[in-house]
């Protein structure tokens, strides 16, 4: 086998192009700092795009100015590489991907693009939090991973093990990723099971009803499902797992450039130990030694039982040893020369005088087991093809999991043998995913680069002289010379006047100023920002210049193919009837190499390329294609949440309209930030951690807006809540017999009970905190809260996901809109998906089940349910107990009703929907609260002057029933116990043994606690997993490497929201608390600390006596 290192991977590409089955596409992924860029160096090495020596050092793939300082990677960029073996040419495009848990969103967007992906475990640390992300990604998008077991050479020189030791290391890490496989095949296999289960189910009660009771006993008796056997045992799952002897599995170093794989060590070995070569491969790994009896070489199993070494350590590990060893310990310069020429690699003398033992290491090791063959290798025998996307991922990509595939219209659902054949044929539709934009300067593009671009002077510089008109100029100056030597020399020549000499250096200065204006303009114009698609090609040819339609996330092709006539060709004026469609003409194709571009004149199905042209038209991602039947691939499956935002302004107003453009090229660069216009006028970016925003930051400051930007502290969101009234105070003594309340209440109403009796009429409501398992549920579903509105009664106003299908046709067709065309688009719409009504049912019977476990008042609760909020879909309940007013619960198709309470139903809704919104204690939303509504009725009065015929209520308004639904509601929930609920991050570190104390210091400051810690096995370093509050971490991880010297390093990532257990008005009640603590109870409040920070960012008031005069407060002179 051979890896092209001729220096020009696009010079070859155009040939590579040809047969998608030879072109992999393939992610490099890992936890941060498990060496993904090292490898990745190695393997664009390997093409001679850097030096050889350079790799695991120069960081090729990181050109960002942030992450060469970090040290960390935080974008996903792509190389093109060539490899070349006996039975073929390959292309493979390798994209590397960030470790770090801030732009795990860049990691979705490489993952959407790929077939296969490299897994790369660090043997030390092992099977860390980021490890199993993107295991999981892998998983759900259903792409074959290989793994690559990096840093052996840390078990050899830093932990210091044995080889039977480190064998049985790196078993242990091979164990833990193949468990975690396991877990992740398991829980799909189940999740497969119980909807085959229903499906089942659902076909056995239609077979029953069309059949007589008789024969349908006998058929539900034949049909009848084994529980006990949901097919784990018999599905087979021998391809799920890393396996060396397979040869899915990689040991190597990529610091020091060596790696292998047991085919590899079977080939050197089978021929100098006289074995069979494919016995050595299913022996190298696993519990086999070698015996020597009778001068016979046999191979056993049973080393451990026996106390012998594993042929891995005999014939692998004890030479890797022995060759660090030599190298890096002993330093003895001839043993070195003895090792090379044994291992058949001439080093050079210039290597081998050097006093840098590393390099001497690495060029070794490199020319005895080069990493890249290995990892090429592994890769084209064990991913699939571009060629070879399974029929399970086309539907995946092309149908969400709220709808089945077969719902689709038949144009579509034809589509898919487009993605599984890669056609590339002209008639091939044309299906691009773009899966993220990025900024390059202009003067980066290949064409910019070598001067052919053509600048007009366009933008700032109009009414400039362009480059043609001063060639023009001096073409005319050179044409007059040449006139005027006509003319007799020895004629006399007259003399200029001054106003001519002034006349002619007024305008050789005004052309030199002209010049220096066009090279400004043209400097400036070259170091704009042009936006860079990152796409794949699915299916079809792309070329430059050709026209695609650009498909929005909400393109629903039912709709479109009903209303678009099929008999003639489609116009661009009839697509602008629809707002999720647009077209759009691409002006650049480009094969990345890194850091660098290479223009193509076409992108065939199976590439991964940069798409210019759609800064206008693609703000994160979205579909082309050259067929509207083509829906729009499923949204991506981000890793992180945005919970860190602040507000952004600028120094100088002036530059306001700067800054409103450079958020809006963030927002399209960037596939996590989100860019919001709060209703104060404020700018506020949203990111997934401190490192994120910080990146956000400088790229707008430098890049994208060009200005000063000042940013606010960080905006935390909280939740508002309630809790049972507690049973024993702040001491933890129970509030009973002489402990009790020392302090009465002015309100002798029962707690969290609001009785009003005004001229609107009355109403009584009364507020109670959700089950825990209840508001779980409802966090966990709130996507199919959204779905409950379609077959249901009720659902926010603003929810235009969920419209009648006739209104959003009209809209966007107008009249024009034939009745057939409507009839066709309906049928299509009135497909309800079986896994949405499914999914609906399953969180009804949950919540149900949930209330019965709840028991009291909540048995009845599943069909009492009136809304969700805040908007339909939230955590919270409106439940309706009214007597009067029997109204179809939220599962319900809506009815008509006689009540009077009907007319102002919305209204009431609408004013839970606010309350939920913004709570009493910061504005903020409530969560796991149920406002039960025991009575309500209405004063009316009846306006009969205008006749018999045209009696109706009046003297009550919409808005009115809005407020007084949304103030009762808030009373009432002041009336209960308040919580504030904090949102929290997982804070995952690894830490050395010496530094523990220190970082539990730091955990303790930030009023984090740690839930669980493990010493890495071979190793004096922990993984510690802590939960810190969002609103304490601004600055913790440079805080914790201060504190401990730089060995701690934290990994954050939203985990959950948790009730801060703290009264944020408690004041000493209980005659234990008033003996403690004193009436006045000066101790800080942490929870009523949070609640004013966020009044005060607010704007709304807050409970702070301010001292006007401060020498007021203090004794000026002293008495005697």
């Amino acid at each position: 086998m051979v890896v092209d290192s001729s220096g020009g991977s696009a010079q070859r590409v155009p040939r590579l192009m040809g047969n998608p089955a030879n072109i992999r596409n393939l992610c490099i992924m890992a936890h941060v700092d498990h060496g993904k860029t090292s490898l990745a160096d190695a393997l664009v090495a390997s093409n001679g795009l850097i030096n050889q020596r350079q790799a695991g050092r120069i960081r090729y793939m990181d050109s960002r100015k942030e992450e060469i300082e970090r040290g960390i990677t935080m974008k996903s960029s792509c190389v093109s590489l060539a490899y070349s073996r006996p039975d073929g040419d390959y292309l493979v495009n390798l994209i590397d991907s960030p470790g770090h848990v801030d732009f795990s969103s860049e990691v979705s967007t490489a993952v959407r693009l790929c077939d296969g992906a490299i897994i790369v475990v660090d043997v030390v640390e092992g099977v860390c939090a980021q490890t199993k992300v993107v295991l999981r990604q892998a998983w759900l998008e259903d792409i074959r991973p290989v793994l690559v077991l990096n840093k052996i050479d840390r078990l050899i020189l830093e932990t210091k093990l044995s080889p039977l030791d480190c064998y049985y290391h790196i078993a242990q890490v091979l164990e833990q990723v193949n468990a975690y496989m396991g877990e992740q095949y398991n829980t799909t296999l189940l999740g497969k099971s119980s909807t085959e289960m229903e499906r089942q189910k659902t076909e056995r009660e239609r077979r029953a009803s069309e059949r007589e009771r008789k024969v349908s006993e006998s058929l539900t008796s034949e049909t009848q499902i084994n529980f006990a056997d949901w097919g784990i045992e018999t599905t087979d799952d021998s391809d799920l797992y890393f396996s060396p002897e397979l040869g899915n599995v990689v040991f190597a170093s990529a610091y020091d450039g060596w790696g292998f794989s047991i085919h590899h060590f079977a080939s050197l070995l089978s021929a100098k130990l006289g074995m069979n070569k494919e016995v050595l491969n299913k022996t190298l790994w696993g519990d086999y030694y070698i015996t020597n009896k009778g001068g016979e070489k046999r191979i056993m199993s049973g080393a451990r039982d026996k106390r012998k070494n594993p042929l891995f350590v005999t014939l692998i590990l004890e030479n890797l040893y022995k060759v660090y060893n030599t190298v890096m310990v002993q330093k003895d310069k001839k043993e070195v020369e003895k090792l090379s020429e044994a291992l058949g690699v001439k080093v050079p003398v210039t290597v081998s005088k050097s006093t840098d033992h590393r390099n001497k290491l690495n060029f070794l090791m490199n020319g005895w087991l080069p990493l890249a063959p290995a990892v090429l290798e592994m890769a084209v025998d064990h991913l699939p093809s571009a060629s070879n996307i399974s029929e399970e991922r086309a539907m995946k990509l092309m149908c969400s999991a709220n709808h089945r595939f077969d719902s689709l219209p038949q144009q579509t659902q034809e589509l898919k043998q487009a993605f599984i054949s890669c056609n590339r044929s002209e008639t091939a539709p044309i299906i691009v995913y773009v899966s993220k934009m990025f900024g390059v300067q202009r003067k980066n593009l290949p064409q910019d680069r070598s001067g052919r671009a053509a600048f007009t002077g366009g933008g700032g510089g109009q009414g400039l002289v362009t480059e043609e008109d001063l060639l023009a100029r001096r073409e005319e100056i050179r044409r007059r010379r040449e006139a005027t030597s006509c003319y007799d020399s020895s004629a006399t020549e007259l003399p200029l006047s001054e106003e001519e000499v002034a006349e002619m250096k007024r305008k050789h200065e005004q052309f030199l100023e002209d010049k220096r204006k066009v090279e400004e303009e043209r400097q400036k114009w070259l170091e704009e920002e042009v936006f860079v698609a990152f796409a794949r090609v699915f299916s079809g040819t792309l070329t430059v210049g050709q026209k695609v339609y650009v498909l929005g996330p909400k393109h629903d092709p039912s709709t479109v193919l009903s209303c678009l006539s099929e008999d003639k060709e489609i116009d661009e004026e009839e697509i602008k009837n629809f707002k999720h469609i647009h077209t759009c003409e691409v002006s650049g194709l480009y094969l990345m190499l890194g850091r660098e571009m290479e223009h193509l004149e076409c992108a065939p199905a199976g590439l991964v390329v940069g798409i210019t042209g759609l800064e206008g038209s693609v703000i994160k991602s979205a579909t082309l294609s050259s067929t509207l039947a083509m829906p729009a691939f499923t949204e991506l499956t981000l890793g992180a949440t945005p919970i860190l935002r602040v507000a952004v302004e600028t120094h100088d107003p002036r530059d306001l309209p700067k800054l409103r453009a450079g958020l809006k090229l963030l927002n399209q660069a960037d596939p996590c930030v989100q860019v919001a216009l709060q209703s104060s006028g404020e700018y506020v970016i949203v990111t997934a951690g401190e490192i994120h925003l910080q990146r956000c930051v400088d790229d707008l400051q430098e890049r994208y807006a060009g200005v000063p930007i000042r940013t606010s502290d960080p905006i935390v969101p909280f939740r508002e809540t309630i809790i049972p009234r507690p049973t024993v105070d702040r001491l933890n003594e129970a509030i009973e017999g002489e402990n009790v309340n020392v302090r009465k209440t002015d309100n002798n109403d029962p707690l969290g009970v609001v009785e009003v009796n005004g001229r609107l009429g009355k109403l009584r409501v009364r507020a109670v905190p959700l089950p825990g398992p209840v508001t779980l549920i409802l966090q966990q579903h709130e996507e199919v809260l959204q779905l409950v509105s379609l077959v249901g009664g009720t659902g926010t106003a603003d929810s235009t996901d969920l419209q009648d299908p006739t209104s959003r046709m009209e809209g966007e067709k107008g009249e024009a809109l034939q009745m057939q065309d409507l009839a066709k688009a309906l049928e299509n719409r009135q497909k309800l998906n079986r896994e949405a009504v499914t999914a609906i049912a399953e969180l009804k019977s949950s919540l149900d089940k949930a209330f019965q476990e709840a028991g009291g008042e909540w048995k009845n609760a599943i069909n009492e349910i009136w809304s969700f909020g805040p908007d339909g879909r939230g955590p919270n309940i409106l439940l309706n107990r009214i007597p009067a007013y029997a109204r179809h619960s939220v599962w319900e198709k809506a009815t008509t009703s006689d009540s009077p309470l009907a007319l102002y139903d919305t209204s009431f809704v609408t004013g839970f929907q606010m309350a939920t919104k913004a709570g009493p204690l910061c504005e903020e939303p409530m969560m796991g609260v149920c406002f039960v509504v025991e009575d309500w009725s209405l004063t009316l009065t009846t306006n009969t002057d205008l006749g018999e015929e045209n009696t109706r209520t009046v003297n009550i308004s919409s808005g009115q029933i809005i407020s007084l639904s949304k103030d009762n509601l808030r009373k009432a929930f002041e009336q209960q116990c308040q919580r504030l609920v904090c949102a929290m991050y997982s804070c995952v570190i690894s830490v050395t043994s010496e530094v523990v104390g220190k970082m539990y210091s730091v955990i303790g400051k930030r009023q984090g606690r740690v839930v669980d810690g493990d010493i890495t096995e071979g190793s004096t370093s922990w993984n510690v997993t802590a939960y810190l509050p969002v609103i304490e971490s601004m600055n913790f991880a440079n805080e914790l490497r201060k504190s401990t010297s730089g060995e701690a390093m934290p990994q954050l990532v939203f985990s959950h929201w948790e009730v801060l257990d703290i009264d944020p008005f408690w004041e000493p009640q209980t005659t234990e608390e008033l003996m403690h603590w004193g009436e006045k109870s000066d101790s800080a409040n942490l929870a009523r600390k949070y609640i004013n920070a966020v009044r005060k960012r607010k704007g709304l008031a807050i409970d702070e006596k301010i001292v006007e005069f401060a020498e007021k407060q203090r004794t000026l002179s002293k008495n005697k």
